[in-house]
């Protein structure tokens, strides 16, 4: 399977130094997409804060680097998954 969205919410607000609201979010589970296609979710955690609306925002994965790699502008995406590499295949759902 392969992960395609972080499922994250907001779970408070804070005031930053130039008096700009933002929010903390807390990332909650990941969206799997499994080999037939459907999108399947994997939930870690459910916020248990006052301030949280019921919301959860998903967002793409970004890809994962091979071990050694880093980040740099310019850099070229990582090669794709390739079928039988993946230990989560076998998974039931």
């Amino acid at each position: 399977m392969k992960k395609r969205y972080e499922a994250h919410a907001s779970v408070s607000e804070w005031t930053d130094e130039a008096g700009k609201k933002c929010k903390r979010t807390v990332q909650v589970g990941t969206i799997f997409e499994s080999v037939n296609g459907r999108l399947v979710m994997k939930l870690d955690c459910v916020p248990t804060s006052r301030d949280w609306s019921g919301w959860v925002a998903l967002r793409p994965c970004a890809p994962a680097l091979p071990a050694g790699r880093q980040v740099s502008p310019g850099m070229p995406p990582a090669p794709e998954e390739q079928p039988g590499e993946n230990p989560d295949e076998d998974m039931p759902f």
